[in-house]
């Protein structure tokens, strides 16, 4: 907020009659405005941002409630501090005007030394407003990050386990709601094991693989990512199971095309893919979902990896198998 030399105070008059008193009082020290029109409060205040408005006035359609309630709906603006000067109002109708957010009620009868002191004191709380929305912002900003962070594989910038099991419930309850298929692919790359802290070579190979995938989905539609060690995932919403070995298999071609041994051998992969039918509703959770999905690629592997396995059910002999 600006200092007290540049803040912005407005005046809300019924007339133009203490204009000329204000001015002398304030103007050395604040820069003054003036509006003799209630209805006009809230534009003067979106026109010219105030730090301090004060009311003022007698108005029927008008009232210095409902300007608070106004100004005081606007949270994401920078804080409006509010003087109303009384009337001789009931002491109910001050607490209402307390309540909606007025942050000092001077009498009618007060002194130019009041409303100055009144000024101060509201000038001082909109600076720590304004210092406590700063810091808010800021917490919010940190926790953000945090949160990006901690859905994010440190190794590829993918989504990791976590942001895993957070989109896949929210998926799964999505397509069971509208009885829409969903596809969910586990990939692990054959004879590949990851240190927990993964080599210079070991960091390069995952990152290729996670941008292979994510090359072969559709973008902000499928997601992908990697779930562990050398494993691999990939959410596709309203994807039928042709779609998902399509998908499979492509991804597969490509992961082969990454790296090739002095002895010829390519980089494998093996995939399993769980489908998930809409109108059958053939999996109850997304537990059982993913668990069907990691059952399908273990046994792809245990097979002799380079291929895919897909399961429509929970059930071991549901899974039917394509060997490349």
């Amino acid at each position: 907020m600006s200092n007290a030399a540049a803040a912005r105070i407005l005046f809300v008059l019924d007339d133009s009659k203490e204009q000329a008193a204000l001015e002398k009082s304030f103007s050395d020290t604040y820069t003054i405005d003036f509006c003799y029109d209630a209805a006009d409060t809230i534009h003067h205040i979106e026109t010219t941002r105030p730090e301090v408005v004060v009311l003022n006035f007698q108005d029927d359609e008008m009232s210095p409630l409902a300007i608070a309630h106004i100004v005081r709906e606007d949270r994401a603006s920078h804080y409006v501090g509010l003087i109303y000067i009384s009337r001789t109002e009931s002491n109910d109708w001050l607490d209402r005007l307390i309540a909606a957010g007025v942050d000092i009620c001077l009498p009618e009868n007060r002194t130019q030394l009041q409303t100055q002191s009144a000024i101060a004191s509201v000038l001082m709380l909109c600076s720590a407003k304004a210092e406590v929305q700063q810091f808010n912002q800021k917490l919010f900003s940190a926790y953000q990050r945090l949160k990006n962070q901690s859905f994010t594989d440190s190794v590829t910038g993918y989504g990791n386990r976590l942001f895993l099991q957070n989109q896949l419930r929210l998926e799964f309850k999505r397509a069971q709601r509208y009885q829409k298929h969903l596809i969910l692919l586990l990939l692990r790359i054959d004879n590949f094991s990851v240190a927990s802290q993964p080599s210079v070579v070991e960091e390069s190979v995952l990152t290729q693989v996670s941008e292979t995938i994510g090359s072969s989905v559709r973008f902000e539609i499928d997601f992908t990512g990697r779930s562990r060690e050398s494993e691999f995932f990939v959410i596709l919403p309203e994807t039928d199971i042709d779609g998902a070995i399509s998908v499979a298999e492509r991804m597969r071609a490509r992961i082969a095309k990454l790296h090739q041994s002095p002895d010829g051998k390519h980089l494998a992969s093996s995939v399993g893919v769980a489908h998930f039918n809409g109108d059958r509703g053939n999996f109850e959770n997304s537990d059982e979902f993913y668990q069907s999905a990691e059952a399908a690629v273990a046994a792809a592997q245990d097979h002799g990896g380079d291929q895919y396995m897909a399961v429509d059910s929970p059930a071991e002999n549901q899974v039917t198998s394509q060997i490349a």
